[in-house]
């Protein structure tokens, strides 16, 4: 066989035959676990020390289907449908970052977990820098991308000034 039929025959092959994961609709991974009154969806890949993604606004866990396959090689990754998010439920309720919070802090003590990596982007990331003010025994270590602590203000009081600098808020650029 020439070796360009040979490499066309093992890359159909493996194209063929690799397996395909649907993330956030995987019903081989995925649990609902009953969490301050309402259903989180999550879904669980590999094993190791427990990590837990979380996703941004409007997102899911198909949003971590580029990293869950590199994690779960070392950590028994966790990414997880936030509330009203997925096929997490929404009651109706208004949203914050803290009841979210405090969801995922709930729900780690369902899955008799002590301590978890945390990754959040976005709103996630959000949601893990509360988790780690609100509940810092459940977190091990935590990386927040494209997150701000005060997402509802322009300029937070605190932050104005460092020494003699005087900081401007971002739109008077």
């Amino acid at each position: 066989m020439r070796p360009s039929l040979l490499f066309l025959f093992l890359f159909l092959t493996n194209f063929l035959f690799a397996q395909i994961v649907d993330y956030g609709n995987n019903e081989s991974a995925g649990n609902y676990y009953n969490v301050r009154g309402i259903k989180i969806y999550t879904e669980e890949y590999g094993k190791g020390k427990p990590l837990i993604l979380l996703h941004g606004n409007g997102g899911n866990i198909s949003s971590f289907s580029g990293i869950i396959p590199y994690f779960s090689k070392s950590y028994r990754t966790i990414a997880i449908d936030s509330r009203a998010h997925g096929k997490s439920e929404d009651t109706g309720d208004s949203l914050s970052f803290e009841m979210m919070a405090d969801d995922v802090a709930s729900l780690i003590d369902q899955m008799k977990i002590d301590s978890a990596y945390v990754i959040g982007w976005s709103d996630g990331g959000i949601i893990a820098l509360e988790i780690a003010m609100r509940h810092p025994e459940k977190v091990i270590k935590l990386a927040s991308t494209g997150a701000n602590l005060w997402p509802d203000l322009p300029e937070h009081p605190k932050s104005t000034t460092l020494g003699f600098t005087k900081f401007k808020p971002w739109y008077t650029y």
